[in-house]
């Protein structure tokens, strides 16, 4: 079984998902903060410790394990839902990609190789090869579906999907909720393989249809519109951006991260900052104080 999945946060869980339980994962770190700022105290840490040691013991208990090699977990993060998508595995991808590794060009490389293999091997897939795909509500992963729709619709390989539900109700009565599978634990991706469908070769040849569709618009954008992947304009999210721009000055950061933790729109931090970048060159911001090596630490104002 091969599974699929399209960002390498959710690939890194999937990989550690095999063979999770047992106490398999020995390492954890622990972040702790304060409200005010002030360093934690040597209790407070310990306390963060202890709470973190038990979380985890709780979930090697429930963990479910989905077996399988390292090499069976295909990725094609290619972030989809931004920029042009006629050729999504050519070279302009490539570059695109790059921008975003912020100059990191060997592991934006090593990524990119990675993802060309996993698409090689979704077209090698014949008759008695399975595909098991995790979607999840980002844009990305829905119009990662999609593409991937497109190279195998003609495989005749097994295609399963296991959409991430919005929430879970733990065994507490505590109800967790989920945009992407990139925030699953990896204990808990076995739980969810009651929920896994077969793809029948119909709907599969109507979503690469649809592809084709997206790569013929081939806006700026891609979002999830009444639970619809639909092309849109490249201010579609710039709304966001301003509701969460305060009257004074402020780190393009804070701005950023309200984005994302309160508006939770599936995307993200770079075409936020792309937009940003937008609104400082129309002189809707004016640039108070720029940070030139850390663009999110410059600090911005309204105009």
């Amino acid at each position: 079984m091969l599974e699929l999945c399209f960002s390498q946060s959710a690939r890194g869980g999937l990989r550690c998902a095999q063979h999770c339980g047992g106490g398999g994962r020995k390492v954890f770190g622990v972040i702790v903060g304060r409200d005010d700022g002030r360093p934690a105290t040597r209790k407070e840490i310990r306390q963060a410790q202890k709470q973190a040691q038990q979380k985890r013991e709780a979930l090697d208990r429930e963990a479910i394990p989905l077996g399988g090699t390292p090499s069976d977990v295909l990725g094609l993060s290619l972030g989809l839902d931004m920029g042009d998508i006629r050729e999504p595995l050519g070279e302009a991808r490539r570059e695109l990609l790059r921008r975003w590794y912020d100059g990191n060009d060997e592991a934006a490389d090593q990524d990119w190789q990675e993802t060309l293999e996993s698409a090689d091997r979704l077209r090698a897939c014949g008759t008695g090869d399975a595909v098991r795909i995790w979607v999840d509500h980002t844009p990305a992963s829905a119009c990662g579906l999609l593409h991937a729709a497109s190279l195998l619709k003609d495989t005749k390989a097994a295609v399963h999907v296991v959409v991430l539900p919005f929430w879970r109700e733990r065994p507490d009565g505590v109800v967790e909720t989920y945009l992407g599978w990139g925030e699953m634990e990896p204990e808990r991706f076995g739980h969810f393989l009651s929920r896994e469908e077969p793809v029948p070769p119909l709907a599969l040849g109507a979503m690469a249809h649809r592809w084709e569709v997206l790569q013929k618009e081939n806006a700026p954008l891609r979002a999830v519109v009444n639970g619809q992947i639909r092309s849109v304009g490249e201010d579609f999210y710039d709304g966001l951006i301003r509701r969460h721009i305060p009257e004074g000055q402020t780190k393009i950061a804070n701005i950023i991260g309200n984005v994302l933790g309160q508006e939770r729109p599936g995307i993200g931090d770079v075409w936020l900052a792309e937009r940003i970048r937008w609104m400082l060159s129309t002189g809707e911001l004016r640039m108070v104080r720029e940070d030139k090596e850390m663009f999110y630490s410059s600090v911005v104002e309204r105009t």
